[in-house]
């Protein structure tokens, strides 16, 4: 950055969130600063004065020392100084990104912080990074979840019930089934007292269950991130691990977990149903973050869907479970295009590498589009924090790497951002994933209209 009057005044109004009143009648005495600057380095009286003389308020000696270094300790007879262009950027962005992230306004939070001592410590405490000892070395809970088997985690949802039924109806012997699910059912009631008793909870796995191969498939992906993260010890609330016994206690249990966790894993699947879509507006309308997992679509994730569905169903050809997932990710094929009519007419006489190769393409269409959608286009994949009006946004992971990645990030309050202007907005993405995690619009009527009525509830 050039060392100049222009850019040192830029600087400050990227830290106070709006234009200096007196610069043109000021001008003059800037260049004066801007070279005390780069040889002797300017105090905390001196940028009091440089404020005063952009026509901004005085701030408090704390604040200019978490803008120096990002430590409030004022040591006596130490004297602080910003002795460089880089050192005054990065004290601003440091500034900018906690405004951002706890007001959802960089000119709010500069006042707040600069002003009230208070606010000031409460910030810096906010962003500090959590020691993973505080949870390492939290106790066991005292009731354990009893992990139930992927293959049997079906057993658990209400559609088993209906087949069952359906099978009886038919004749067919189900006793055994039948056991079986009773016997599941009963250890995920006890999986169910153990969640709503710990007295933590760390992380909320939204899912849609459908389809078998769906408890599977989440619950081989849960313990994936354990083992990512086995050295914190947290705890999540899987539901493909507990049963309730009507919807109604499911719909309270699941409400009250999602009051409860510090942040909700959404996983990305076939079909995206309104009460996972709920559960993730719900976290971000609670200030909480949200990691959407939505997976690549590649060989390795359409292999690994296809060995979990010839797992629970071993009965069906290979041709019929590669179009039944055809089905699901080019529901429009059967109608507009004549190869895919022709081989739901006479599946045996189809090539198994034709049907694969356009399901491949299909599946990774179907989950690139789903993150594209999260992540710039959908005006919901922004949501507002009811209780103070900040914009919260969704992180979007593609590997599971990246998902456990982002996931201790939040945990241990060590998430990378970056801030990028636009003529129209501030956002705050963060890095790895460039996923936008809060935004301020730059439309002056959007800004006054909301908060004159967003602070005045």
């Amino acid at each position: 950055m050039e060392q100049s009057s222009d850019n040192l005044v830029a600087l400050v109004k990227k830290l106070t969130g709006h234009d200096p009143k007196l610069y043109e009648y000021n001008k003059i005495h800037l260049e004066e600063i801007t070279f005390n600057l780069k040889t002797n380095g300017i105090g905390y009286s001196q940028f009091n004065e440089l404020l005063l003389l952009l026509g901004y308020d005085r701030i408090s000696p704390e604040f200019f020392r978490f803008l120096v270094d990002g430590d409030l300790n004022l040591v006596e007879g130490k004297s602080t100084l910003i002795t460089s262009f880089e050192q005054l950027r990065e004290g601003v962005q440091r500034i900018s990104k906690i405004s951002l992230i706890l007001f959802g306004n960089i000119k709010f939070g500069y006042k707040k912080m600069s002003t009230e001592l208070h606010v000031l410590y409460k910030c810096a405490q906010a962003s500090a990074p959590i020691d993973k000892r505080e949870y390492s070395l939290r106790h066991n809970q005292i009731l354990p979840i009893t992990p139930i088997n992927g293959n049997d985690a079906y057993y658990l949802g209400y559609l088993i019930k209906h087949e069952i039924e359906e099978k009886k109806r038919e004749g067919l012997d189900i006793h055994d089934e039948e056991e079986k699910m009773i016997r599941i059912q009963e250890i995920g009631r006890i999986n169910n007292t153990a969640y709503l008793t710990s007295d933590h909870l760390d992380v909320y796995i939204a899912t849609s269950m459908r389809e078998r191969h769906e408890y599977l498939m989440v619950n081989n992906m849960v313990k994936q991130l354990s083992n990512y993260l086995k050295d914190l010890h947290l705890r999540w609330f899987d539901p493909t691990q507990a049963y309730c016994n009507n919807r109604l206690d499911k719909g309270l249990v699941e409400g009250l977990m999602l009051k409860r966790a510090k942040c909700t894993l959404y996983f990305s699947q076939e079909i995206d149903t309104i009460g996972k879509d709920s559960e993730l507006a719900s976290t971000l309308a609670q200030g909480k973050p949200v990691v959407a997992f939505v997976p690549r679509g590649d060989k390795a994730f359409v292999d690994s869907l296809l060995s979990d569905i010839r797992t629970l169903n071993p009965d069906q050809t290979e041709q019929e479970l590669l179009l039944k997932q055809l089905r699901i990710f080019d529901p429009n094929g059967a109608w507009n295009d004549p190869t895919v009519r022709a081989w739901l007419d006479d599946p045996n006489a189809v090539r198994q590498e034709d049907i694969y190769n356009r399901l491949l393409s299909k599946i990774s269409e179907h989950y690139d589009k789903r993150a594209e959608t999260l992540k710039t286009i959908h005006p919901l994949g922004i949501q507002v924090f009811l209780k103070t009006g900040v914009a919260n946004g969704v992180l979007v992971a593609r590997t599971v790497e990246e998902c456990a990645s982002l996931i201790r990030g939040i945990l241990c309050n060590k998430l990378d951002f970056v801030v990028v202007e636009s003529e129209e907005h501030i956002l705050l993405k963060e890095s790895v994933t460039q996923s936008i995690y809060r935004l301020m619009t730059l439309d002056s009527m959007l800004t006054n209209s909301f908060w004159n009525f967003y602070l005045d509830v």
